[in-house]
């Protein structure tokens, strides 16, 4: 992502700015770790003694690298938004809806993370003082330690207490209203969405999505309003144009050059579309009974009256649909229906409209398959 210019940083140095925490390149590959810190945890406390619960859970932080997080930003700004993102990402995993377990390591990581920041460093690093915490989450971590009843969760109970006081004389949270009015600032994260140039935006999502299964569940940004930019339109126009190398790929045929044919032709293969080399029959044969059903339908003697002049509209809107359609690619400075001649769309869905008018034709468009329209 880019850098914004921050007044902490010195002249050459690069910082990472405070927008990286809220964004899927940081929340969604955290929100994995803590996920993995949490099954670790499981994992080995199950099959231990569970003598010395918090000792084993120290040992799983700093074999899996949880020592040295706070090192990865200096910068005041943005070790602001990461601590608090951070400790945010703790939090979410202590709600009503997790398993005790589960609960239990959140809490001892928020408890790590938070009251391991350096103090004591030359220079000084920046420092957060507070959680914030919806005020429902607070009472559900309040009550932890009494859900601690079941014999292989007992021996947990003693350090959670213990490390809910620590944390409670540090006097470090920061109540918010409720979690559902949605108090925290982002209101969701991820806030912002990293996509590659190379990547689908719907299959980003979708997979951000699912990284969230472990938090509150978030929805993806609304769609920029206004003019799209030119890396949009450019991004647009790249994945419609590989879409029609698709389509084309699939639908081409390569047919066998004659034997007849110059030897210096013969070299290059001949392709068509596959509906030219093989014609849809089966479609054409059901559309041919189904328009022939239709036309008897309209111009027999009991509904003539009403069908000659629905059917007569019809051939007029669609004429003047495709003449609107024409003007407005013309604007455009795009290639239109009625520049290729006289076998173009547009000129032979005009002559088989002026046929229906002169009763030379009675479908007008609906001829067109038949060859209505190609002649005077």
């Amino acid at each position: 992502m880019s850098t914004a210019p921050a007044p902490s940083v010195t002249r050459g140095e690069i910082t990472l700015q405070p927008s990286y925490f809220t964004s899927s390149l940081y929340v969604n590959p955290l929100r994995e770790d803590i996920s993995l810190l949490i099954q670790i945890f499981a994992e080995q406390y199950l099959q231990s003694d569970k003598s010395q619960p918090f000792s084993l859970f120290k040992k799983i932080w700093r074999e899996q690298g949880w020592v040295w997080l706070h090192f990865k930003v200096f910068d005041g700004r943005s070790r602001e938004k990461f601590i608090s993102v951070t400790s945010r990402l703790f939090t979410e995993r202590i709600i009503e809806t997790e398993d005790t377990l589960v609960r239990v390591v959140a809490l001892f990581g928020l408890y790590t993370f938070f009251l391991s920041q350096p103090a004591s460093t030359l220079p000084p690093v920046h420092g957060v003082k507070h959680i914030p915490m919806p005020m429902d989450i607070f009472q559900v971590m309040l009550s932890l330690p009494d859900a601690l009843t079941e014999p292989h969760m007992s021996p947990l109970r003693p350090y959670a207490t213990f490390v809910l006081s620590k944390l409670l004389d540090a006097q470090v949270f920061h109540i918010l209203p409720e979690s559902s009015l949605r108090p925290h600032n982002p209101a969701t994260l991820p806030r912002e969405f990293f996509v590659r140039d190379d990547a689908d935006a719907a299959s980003v999502m979708a997979t951000s999505e699912q990284s969230d299964a472990a938090g509150p569940s978030t929805k993806p940004p609304p769609k920029k309003k206004g003019r799209p930019s030119k890396r949009d339109k450019a991004k647009k126009a790249k994945d419609a144009l590989a879409v029609l190398d698709k389509w084309l790929e699939k639908n081409t045929f390569t047919y066998p050059v004659p034997p007849t044919a110059d030897p210096e032709e013969a070299q290059i293969p001949k392709k068509t579309h596959a509906l030219i080399a093989n014609p849809p029959v089966t479609t054409h044969s059901n559309y041919a009974v189904q328009k022939t059903a239709l036309l008897e339908q309209l111009t027999s003697p009991c509904t003539a009256d009403v069908g000659i002049p629905a059917l007569a509209r019809a051939n007029e809107a669609v004429l003047a649909r495709l003449k609107r359609i024409d003007e407005m690619a013309a604007e455009q400075g795009l290639e239109v229906g009625g520049e290729g001649g006289d076998m173009t769309g547009l000129v032979r869905v005009e002559k088989a409209v002026e046929e229906l008018r002169n009763g030379k034709s009675k479908g007008g468009i609906l001829n067109l398959l038949e060859g209505a329209g190609s002649t005077e």
